[in-house]
């Protein structure tokens, strides 16, 4: 008995090794073969996890499954980009060391005000480790220096040029106004009811009501608004610059006429009803002032161009294998978004 009870457990254990190696092929495919490197599913999934993260949960599984699809199509899109960057650095023997990506990273993390740590501790937070990110970020570098050393002769800002953006951007500036805004807050609590709003809005609505009935708006304000900030003053915010507020607010903002009173508008702090003050016109700098900010804003546009030129160069050159999703046929050489796949995939 003993024997044949060995070889059962042997067979059992072959078995189980059998279908966990079958489970592993379905789990685990390949995605895309560039030459004769294959990416795996496991690799793009885990280079996409902080955005396929972001997707919200309580989507329909449908939508879910599409913006799953889309993320991976992204994320795979960029691998493909980083493998051809790393070719061809190798080909122009450019390196990365990690000075160099202590030194990008320290000043992405200075742009946005912080720390590296404070940079790799957020995150850590999205599941994204250190070594992770640092990687993402050693190819950032590569392709800076492959582009730098391969298109940026390409690319030619003349004087022209650069007096053709200002007149652009002062014919922008002449449209454009900077509004200087009034309001009256009806706060909402942060773990408010559903209930509390609805009440709070219809506070809100009398509020506007009684504005544009004649009453002073900040006589109203200083007796009744919830934004103690403002209230003194009677609500006045001062100027407001576009894209400062949330999206609401700035387009309600921008329906009214000077004196005009708008129906309240919620935001996470409650219901305002906002009153424009006045606008002002926003006066172009000299030339001499933006010149060199117009110079590098055309430069990193040209720069955008010429990698997605170049990128298509270097897919041409190779044979690459999509099969993310094989009922499309798709080819990822031939795919309209590769060379446009944005950055923000990276990291």
């Amino acid at each position: 008995m003993r024997p044949l009870r060995a070889s059962l457990v042997a067979g059992l254990a072959l078995f189980l090794v059998g279908a966990t190696a079958c489970a592993e092929e379905i789990i685990d495919r390949v995605v895309c073969v560039l030459d004769d490197d294959a990416i795996l599913l496991s690799e793009l999934e885990r280079r996409a996890r902080p955005f396929l993260a972001e997707i919200p949960p309580n989507l329909p599984v449908e939508q879910r499954a599409v913006r799953r699809a889309e993320t991976l199509r992204t994320a795979l899109d960029r691998m493909i980009d980083d493998q051809l960057i790393r070719r061809a650095a190798q080909r122009a023997h450019l390196t990365v060391t990690d000075e160099d990506v202590d030194e990008f990273v320290g000043r992405m993390a200075q742009e946005r005000g912080g720390t590296p740590e404070q940079v790799y501790a957020a995150l850590q937070q999205e599941g994204v480790s250190r070594t992770e990110y640092r990687s993402y970020m050693e190819a950032e570098v590569l392709q800076l220096r492959v582009l730098q050393a391969r298109v940026r002769g390409r690319i030619n800002i003349t004087e022209s040029d650069l007096q053709q953006a200002y007149h652009r951007a002062v014919r922008e500036a002449a449209t454009q106004t900077i509004p200087t805004v009034a309001h009256v807050l009806v706060a909402v609590p942060e773990d408010g009811t559903p209930e509390q709003s609805d009440a709070a809005r219809a506070r809100a609505v009398e509020l506007a009501r009684r504005a544009r009935a004649g009453e002073d708006f900040a006589a109203i304000a200083r007796q009744l608004s919830d934004d103690t900030a403002s209230r003194e003053a009677g609500g006045v915010l001062g100027e407001i610059q576009p894209g400062s507020l949330p999206e609401n607010l700035d387009h309600a903002i921008a329906e009214l006429a000077v004196g005009g009173v708008s129906d309240p508008v919620q935001s996470p702090m409650g219901w305002h009803v906002l009153r424009l003050v006045s606008r002002r016109a926003v006066d172009p700098p000299p030339f001499a002032q933006v010149r060199d900010r117009l110079y590098a804003a055309l430069v990193n546009r040209e720069m955008l161009r010429q990698r997605g030129i170049y990128l298509r160069e270097l897919r041409r050159a190779i044979s690459i294998d999509d099969r993310l999703n094989p009922a499309s046929g798709a080819s990822a050489g031939a795919s309209p978004n590769a060379a446009a796949a944005p950055a923000a995939a990276a990291h």
